[in-house]
């Protein structure tokens, strides 16, 4: 797994190619004067236009924001873009590809990195521009590297290691060494990755950079660490601890839990729990899962050793928990890796596709220039030229017609696949995880050591596992029935109030567990045309959601609402509440992304929420939630009004 420590990259602002591209149509205006006007697409624009300045200050902007605010630092590298491609400005349009490719990477969209990343290329081929061609290498070493394809990243780091020496530059030389070694390590080749480490410290420091300095004292530390080399290991982390020059929070919570794994493998427990409880504070303070994981792991084995079992389990829940929503971004990971050998596949096709409209291109300029002297050949050559683009043009809506079946086939296994994907990924994930809690909690039972206070802990967390694994399997059913093929919502008149009352009976239990108060205002009895089934399923999870999730001595009050084409009931607690970003993901996801522990640790899922939606839509209803983080949520559902049918009037008798 690659954390966040595991790269450095440089991105530079700079300008050239305008005043060669001036030589250039300068030396063959004489020769093609009498074409000019035969060929005006030949070449880029002349001289440098007015927006140059804006555009660099836009892109100088967007590299500011790159660790403080990724999605604003691609705003500002769209609108660079767009101002670069209107100037015509090549090396500033090479230049806000490569940031975007840099901003979609740190955001972990390698698909799209990579993208930016071919297209910065694909551009700079055609200019003179080594630092952009260094810059777009080394991020495609970069996404390598994210997908662990350490062989491949060092391949292009290599090459960008090569034009930076050309060009001189040892500080993106030493960035360059840096990913070598760091590369080399993960792949156990300890001699390589030593040397390329070593050197690229010597750069850093001969150039002064603090960061790349301290990055490296941590990574030959980590090296010596996992070359049993405790003693060496020791002295490099503590020197990035004490580096004078440059301090960062992150580093230094590396710095601590390389300390701290070994200090335990020299049997100095306490010391390694110290170190530990540093690098866990300053990685909760940053949220980096990463360092968490990691050093929740050194915590937990220091604790055992020291005989204290409840805080080494807890610390041993704690990295369970990050290291199982690691392994589910791996898991995307390696489904970008997929996306990425497609967008492989298609630029290999598109660059022969270029290639061979580079070849017509040349061949139809010298029809044109031999056509200016040769009249009858121009004719006969149009013509030609004119027959082959009625063959283009029908093959073209040929291959228009099969890539539009293709693309419908190609939506309809996606959806099938999404379907397939969400439920395995909470099988998978949401499932395993409390069986593997109760697992490794037999684990400590049956080992004997544990006291009755610590017992008591553990019975109450399989209670709290069993619940989840319960309604998990619960709303796993319902919605694979949903899912049968031909399965539809069958509406008929349901009674909303009575409906909520059953389910208030079944919950009463556990909201007097928490001391809620449910309330039921209704002065009459309200209707609503729906399926039955779908009403009492929508309702049972959104009030068992607001059980959940509302404090000790809380409120869950269920009002109603009407207007001329709806009846609304609005569910309200006083839990809780949720942020903006997660009201956005609410209907969209399920699993870690969505759920979380109730006010009581009461586990979720996510499904329940997509039950939830799905039902609604199929009974023709919406649903609009209103919440605000602290102070409680609103469930507002939106059924069809029930209307009595009209009675049949009375027959009437012709005399």
């Amino acid at each position: 797994m690659t954390g966040s420590h595991d790269h450095y990259n440089f991105f530079f602002p700079s300008q050239q190619l305008l005043l060669y591209m001036f030589k250039y149509y300068l030396s063959i205006f004489f020769v093609l004067l009498t074409f000019v006007i035969a060929l005006p697409a030949w070449g880029e624009p002349v001289g440098e236009p007015a927006d140059s300045g804006k555009v660099v200050s836009v892109n100088k902007l967007a590299e500011g924001y790159f660790y403080k605010n990724p999605d604003s630092a691609i705003l500002l590298c769209n609108q660079a873009l767009l101002i670069a491609k209107q100037s015509g400005i090549a090396t500033e349009t090479a230049k806000a590809h490569n940031n975007l490719a840099k901003a979609y990477y740190i955001k972990g969209s390698f698909f799209e990195s990579l993208i930016h990343t071919d297209s910065s290329l694909a551009i700079i081929k055609n200019i003179s521009y080594p630092t952009g061609l260094a810059n777009a290498v080394n991020m495609r070493g970069l996404v390598y590297l994210g997908q662990d394809r350490f062989e491949d990243a060092i391949e292009e780091f290599k090459k960008a290691l090569i034009i930076n020496m050309r060009s001189k530059d040892s500080l993106r030389m030493a960035a360059n060494y840096f990913n070598i070694g760091l590369c080399q390590g993960d792949l156990q080749k300890f001699d390589s990755a030593f040397g390329n480490l070593r050197m690229a410290l010597w750069l850093a420091l001969k150039n002064k950079n603090g960061h790349l300095t301290q990055m490296s004292l941590n990574r030959i530390g980590e090296l010596n660490y996992n070359a049993k080399n405790y003693a060496q290991a020791l002295v490099f982390y503590d020197s990035a601890l004490h580096f004078k020059d440059y301090q960062d929070d992150w580093e230094k919570s590396f710095a601590y839990s390389g300390k701290a794994q070994t200090l335990y493998e020299l049997k100095r427990y306490e010391a390694a729990l110290n170190n530990g409880e540093q690098s866990f504070h300053l990685a909760r303070k940053l949220n980096v899962k990463w360092d968490i994981e990691r050093s929740a792991h050194i915590l937990s084995k220091c604790y055992a050793a020291l005989g204290n079992y409840k805080e080494g389990y807890h610390y041993k829940e704690i990295a369970r928990s990050y290291r199982d929503s690691l392994l589910n971004e791996k898991k995307d990971n390696n489904i970008n890796y997929l996306h990425l050998q497609e967008k492989k596949s298609e630029n290999a096709e598109l660059e022969t596709e270029i290639e061979v409209n580079k070849q017509v291109i040349k061949k139809n300029r010298l029809v044109i220039v031999l056509g200016s002297l040769f009249s009858m050949v121009l004719v006969a050559m149009l013509l030609l030229l004119k027959q082959n683009i009625g063959h283009k043009r029908v093959l073209n809506r040929v291959l228009q017609e099969r890539n539009e079946e293709i693309t419908r086939q190609k939506e309809k296994l996606l959806s099938i696949n999404a379907v397939k994907d969400r439920i395995l990924s909470v099988i998978g994930h949401d499932l395993r995880s409390p069986f593997t809690s109760v697992i490794q909690a037999m684990e400590l039972l049956r080992s004997g050591v544990l006291e009755e206070a610590d017992r008591d802990f553990i019975f109450e967390n399989f209670h709290r596992h069993v619940i989840s694994v319960s309604e998990l399997i619960n709303n796993l059913l319902v919605w694979a029935v949903s899912l049968q093929a031909g399965v539809n919502a069958q509406p008929e008149k349901v009674d909303l109030t009575a409906t909520t009352e059953k389910i208030f009976s079944l919950y009463n239990a556990a909201a007097g567990q928490k001391k809620q108060v449910l309330k039921h205002q209704c002065d009459k009895e309200v209707f609503v045309t729906a399926s039955p089934t779908h009403v009492q399923i929508i309702l049972q999870n959104i009030i068992s959601n607001a059980i959940k999730f509302t404090p000790d001595n809380g409120l869950i009050e269920v009002k109603y609402s009407f207007g001329q084409d709806y009846t609304a009931i609005h569910i309200c607690d006083t839990g809780t509440g949720m942020t903006e970003k997660k009201l956005e993901k609410l209907f969209q996801a399920s699993g870690r992304i969505i759920s979380q522990t109730g006010t009581n640790e009461e586990a979720g899922t996510g499904l329940g929420l997509l039950l939830i939606k799905q039902f609604i839509d199929e009974n023709g209803g919406r649903i609009v939630v209103k919440s605000q983080l602290g102070k409680g949520s609103e469930f507002i559902v939106y059924f069809k009004p029930y209307e009595e049918p009209e009675p049949l009037s009375a027959p009437v008798t012709i005399t």
